[in-house]
């Protein structure tokens, strides 16, 4: 492990204003800039060996104010299945062409998809199944997003996993727990009024006895109250304890940063009580060493995992191969030479589905922007994505491209402070950086596109910013 007057080196100059939780490469805001109206060439993915999917469920039953991927709280029934059934349209639809690839993981993600009952949910996943055309059988991770609820025990819980993890096709196996803070105070400042801490010790429980494998997420770099700002690693720490003490297995933990994102509320009307860019570290830095010393080794992107059969597949494959396709309302895809995002417009993908359309290729051309990739940004998003996931990657072939050369000037000194290794099969992640995968993922992007749009970005108007941070 680095001494603690190491890590203040590592990165110099991170901070919440230029550097932040990084999901891709390029970043969203330049990628939407740049963006044309039309669906990719499907002949594409039809000759993958296999892709993943992400299935998105924008709704949620609280409003949390450090959020990103959504903007819609459910008002009526009405709203959640007019939008499946948009959803499920658009699954038949692209199994309607030629030779759908093997899925190999799918991800339902929000939103909230647990605030689904089990019949809807179990119904989603039929024409999953259906639209695919999967065999009995078929080895296919299944993960599902989930947040606590002041409505359901552990009983509760216990009923709604049972069904969905006994399934013949497509049967749930694993969670993805929304823990985010280890206190009552903090959860209700974030806006997540029936998630509090009991509420979320039944969801645990539940998910612990019915899910092969599960991660529970924790937020760092939230605004604090009178806690101050570095007690929120040791809130964590706690969290892991307690539950463990408990009986639950806590077989992979993750944690998300929160910097000065775009388009999340806290971020705009709390800039100034975030954390600063050294108390992160510090918080980050306590929660690592002590995950490590309850016996955690490094998983993918932020995440500890207990042993190698907690990896999260879907994870990998997004960042490694590049081939995954998201599927409804403000979610984006990643394919081998591009992105394709779609802009967060509920209603708008609803009226679409709800016509008569004749073929996939109508509604991919409607509802997608689409952003093809230079082989500079193909060879910069190898690398970053590629140390995201924990797979050593070839450093830069050639250095001609002025981003490329400022890309080997930063992996040569992330080399030299050993926050990568050279390996025989190129670049890695040290184990003991795992926590700061986002800060140089963050890091490498090159100065003359940062991870966080330029100040002029901020005031424009609401059209062209909209769908700029997506899900998935």
């Amino acid at each position: 492990m680095w001494e603690r007057s190491k890590v203040s080196d590592l990165l110099p100059g991170i901070s919440p204003e230029s550097h932040s939780f990084t999901y891709t490469y390029p970043p969203p805001y330049v990628a939407l800039g740049r963006s044309s109206r039309g669906g990719f060439d499907i002949a594409e993915a039809v000759v993958w060996p296999d892709f993943s999917m992400y299935v998105h469920f924008p709704f949620c039953r609280m409003n949390c104010n450090f959020c990103s991927l959504h903007r819609q709280t459910a008002q009526n029934e009405g709203m959640v299945s007019s939008y499946l059934q948009a959803l499920s349209q658009e699954l038949r639809l692209f199994g309607g062409i030629e030779c759908v690839p093997p899925l190999r993981a799918l991800y339902l993600g929000g939103g909230t998809p647990t605030m689904l009952s089990a019949d809807e949910l179990n119904q989603l996943l039929d024409r999953i199944a259906a639209a695919l055309r999967l065999p009995y059988g078929a080895d296919v991770e299944v993960t599902i997003e989930c947040a606590p609820e002041q409505g359901r025990d552990v009983h509760g819980w216990a009923a709604f996993f049972q069904t969905l993890t006994s399934r013949r096709q497509l049967p749930v196996t694993r969670a993805s727990v929304g823990v985010e803070a280890w206190s009552d105070a903090v959860l209700s400042r974030m806006g997540r009024t029936a998630a509090t801490i009991s509420a979320t010790q039944a969801l645990v429980a539940a998910v612990d006895q019915a899910v092969a494998t599960y991660n529970v997420d924790f937020l760092v770099g939230y605004p604090r109250g009178p806690e101050g700002p570095r007690e929120e690693g040791r809130d964590i720490v706690s969290a892991v304890n307690d539950l463990r003490a408990q009986g639950m297995r806590v077989p992979s933990v993750s944690i998300y940063q929160l910097w000065a994102v775009e388009n999340i509320p806290i971020s705009r009307t709390a800039l100034h009580t975030l954390p600063s860019a050294d108390d992160l570290l510090q918080e980050l830095w306590t929660v690592q060493s002590a995950l490590y010393d309850l016996g955690y080794i490094p998983g993918y992107g932020t995440a500890f995992v207990r042993g190698a059969e907690d990896l999260h597949r879907w994870t990998r494959h997004r960042y490694e191969s590049f081939r995954h396709l998201g599927f409804g309302s403000g979610s984006y895809s990643f394919l081998p030479d591009g992105l394709v995002q779609r802009e967060r417009d509920v209603a708008g993908y609803r009226a679409l589905l709800a016509q008569r359309s004749p073929h996939w290729g109508e509604v991919d051309r409607a509802i997608n922007l689409v952003t093809r990739l230079s082989a500079v940004e193909l060879e910069m998003r190898r690398i970053i994505c590629g140390l995201r996931s924990g797979t050593p990657v070839p450093p830069p072939t050639a250095t001609s491209a002025a981003e490329l050369e400022e890309l080997a000037s930063k992996l040569n000194r992330l080399t030299d402070l050993g926050v990568l290794e050279r390996r025989s099969e190129g670049l890695a992640l040290s184990a003991e950086s795992l926590l700061l995968t986002n800060a140089v993922s963050s890091y490498l992007h090159p100065g003359a596109m940062p991870r966080k749009p330029p100040a002029a970005w901020h005031a424009a108007p609401v059209s062209r910013r909209r769908g700029a941070h997506t899900s998935g």
